[in-house]
């Protein structure tokens, strides 16, 4: 097994401790065990906690990218694009942003710098496919929003939120753009 092999290994055990488990459980010990290497291996890949959460972040910031420029594709099926992908619950992206809010709640900086960086490139292309600054703040809110409903409904569909209230959702704001930008 290679090394970056075993990296990402150590990497997604992490991530999925602090998705399923928060922060306080994902101790080196618990992500050592996890990924199957004994304490002082996985200290040979990432020398602390800090270094996971580093990589962690690194990690994050390179998904956000390649969501942000598939996203960016098709500006026509942006808002859909973001609705559908908020919608993934189990998502490699998903799965790391939940991550790295656990680190940020807990004051790890550059997690919090890397989710509003996140934040910051989906809101810009959505402005850029909406035409309107409150539209797509709304609109990134609402995605957050489907983010939040996943997050409660796990393992009970109530039929709450479908496919189709998502279609009705994108319909509904692209109705609202801005006159020059419906023409």
């Amino acid at each position: 097994m290679s090394t970056a092999t075993k990296q990402e290994i150590i990497l997604d055990a992490y991530v999925a401790l602090l998705y399923e488990h928060g922060a306080r459980e994902a101790t080196i010990d618990a992500t050592a065990k996890r990924s199957g290497l004994s304490k002082a291996g996985l200290l040979h890949h990432f020398r602390s906690r800090q270094a996971l959460d580093t990589e962690l972040v690194r990690r994050l910031n390179e998904l956000i990218d390649a969501d942000v420029a598939t996203m960016s594709a098709d500006p026509a099926q942006a808002v859909h694009y973001y609705f559908a992908s908020s919608m993934e619950e189990d998502s490699p992206l998903e799965r790391m942003v939940v991550a790295a809010t656990r680190l940020a709640q807990r004051g790890n900086e550059d997690a919090s710098a890397a989710l509003r960086r996140g934040r910051d490139l989906w809101y810009q292309v959505l402005n850029d496919a909406l035409g309107d600054p409150v539209l797509a703040k709304l609109a990134l809110l609402a995605g957050d929003g489907v983010s939040y409903h996943l997050d409660i409904s796990r393992g009970h569909q109530d039929g709450f939120l479908t496919a189709d209230t998502l279609q009705q959702l994108v319909r509904q704001l692209l109705a609202c753009r801005p006159a020059a930008e419906t023409a």
